[in-house]
């Protein structure tokens, strides 16, 4: 009969800071030569990338580009008639604005409001010269079925609602929002507060640009420019495929809890 020694207090407690990536060399020198070996080749968990060595992501998909009321409110259109016909209960849509910034005057008015329905399509609608949004729109971001997903995103909500007071904002927070943020410190069991940059490196292992030359450029001047609209298209592609990633994560986590389950 074979006896099976427990493990001590001690080596849990290594072993414990092993997993949280807290582990010195010092404490690992109090530990047996068969452990500490196998201790040191153990990465951290949780360690964010560099994001400078990280390969570049842009949206390579079809963008679609408006910049009139009645180009605006057919699109929507379009895509609430696709939604209504899918069987799935959430349609998540990567959302995200830019609008003009001055240091003398602050914020601008919203200028551009990306949604990037799917992988390969995103659409780009200028609203800088509409009076009022296109009750299509409306709809489509206020949607039962619709999730906007992104990072940060309530604060774009609460923009679009400044600007445009007939944007229900207070509901779509409510109802329709989805922060990438809260949304990975819970299923990756992190903390604190992401940024779109950060969260790209950490959940996609890709750069996300940041070009000050474009971030900061003239987004309520028509037309936009070919770099603007990659930059724009971009974010709101990302924002959804950041929440595609953390969902199928999720969904990984729980399969593998049920199974843990199953085995008992």
């Amino acid at each position: 009969m074979t006896t099976v020694r427990p493990i001590s207090l001690k080596c849990q407690d290594e072993n414990e800071k092993i997993a949280q990536g807290r582990v010195t060399r010092r404490s690992i020198q109090n530990l047996p030569d068969s452990v500490k070996e196998k201790l040191l080749n153990v990465e951290p968990l949780h360690k964010d990338p560099d994001i400078s060595t990280l390969p570049e992501i842009k949206f390579a998909g079809k963008t679609y580009y408006v910049t009139d009321f009645e180009g605006c409110a057919l699109i929507c259109d379009q895509v609430i008639e696709r939604i209504e016909k899918f069987t799935n209960s959430i349609v998540p849509i990567g959302f995200d604005l830019e609008w003009p910034f001055s240091f003398q005057t602050g914020p601008g008015k919203t200028a551009l409001a990306q949604i990037c329905v799917s992988e390969n399509t995103c659409h780009l609608f200028h609203i800088y010269n509409l009076k009022k949004l296109p009750a299509s729109l409306i709809q489509l971001l206020s949607h039962s079925r619709v999730k906007l997903v992104g990072v940060n995103i309530k604060n774009d909500v609460w923009k679009l609602s400044r600007d445009f007071p007939e944007f229900p904002a207070s509901q779509v927070v409510e109802k329709n929002c989805i922060d990438c943020g809260p949304l990975t410190n819970q299923v990756y069991n992190r903390s604190g507060r992401w940024s779109l940059e950060r969260l790209t490196a950490y959940i996609l292992q890709k750069k996300i640009s940041k070009d000050d030359k474009v971030r900061k450029s003239k987004w309520h001047i028509l037309p936009l420019t070919e770099s603007q609209k990659i930059y724009a298209a971009t974010d709101a592609y990302v924002s959804l495929l950041l929440y595609l990633t953390i969902q199928k994560k999720a969904e990984q986590l729980a399969l593998e809890e049920t199974n843990k389950k199953t085995q008992i």
